[in-house]
């Protein structure tokens, strides 16, 4: 049951945040800014994502049951990759840009949305590291640049399209 539940986490959770992202804008009214929340999260996302593979492929680190053999990893992933978290890097990416965009709105809606893509990617996070794939400093690691990544994007995106 444990395992069930540290799986759902770490593979099914990130397929739902990000289709029920994208599934924003469908039940929506204000579709430019739907389109505008959307797409600088997942640009944020991407980026951070795309610097932090780069990373891994320049900076090869082991994953936790490379490293202890007593430790089994409850799903196949890859070997010799595992700072930072590419899940954590891209999560904390798009909650911290779904935050962003929400952020000078008061509307109770707007902070539930907030809360569910932050509670997910600490959820995805801590269930990696649960499921041996990823030590917690990997997670954090991730989580961090991830949300740096995205301040960044928003921060340019701002100065570019000032409201």
């Amino acid at each position: 049951m444990l395992n069930s539940l540290i799986y759902f986490c770490a593979v099914i959770l990130p397929w739902i945040l990000g289709i029920g992202l994208a599934g924003y804008f469908f039940v929506t009214k204000k579709k430019i800014a739907a389109v505008r929340l959307i797409g600088l999260s997942f640009l944020g996302a991407i980026i951070a994502w795309f610097l932090a593979s780069l990373y891994k492929y320049n900076f090869p680190s082991p994953r936790p049951f490379e490293i202890y053999d007593n430790l089994k990893p409850l799903f196949i992933t890859g070997r010799g990759d595992a700072f930072p978290s590419g899940h954590a890097t891209f999560f904390g990416a798009l909650a911290m840009g779904v935050f962003l965009q929400n952020h000078p709105s008061t509307s109770l809606r707007a902070r539930i949305f907030d809360l569910v893509f932050i509670i997910g990617a600490t959820l995805i996070a801590i269930a990696r590291v649960l499921a041996n794939v990823h030590s917690l400093l990997d997670v954090i690691a991730g989580l961090i640049w991830g949300a740096l990544v995205s301040i960044i994007v928003w921060l340019i995106y701002n100065k570019i399209y000032p409201k």
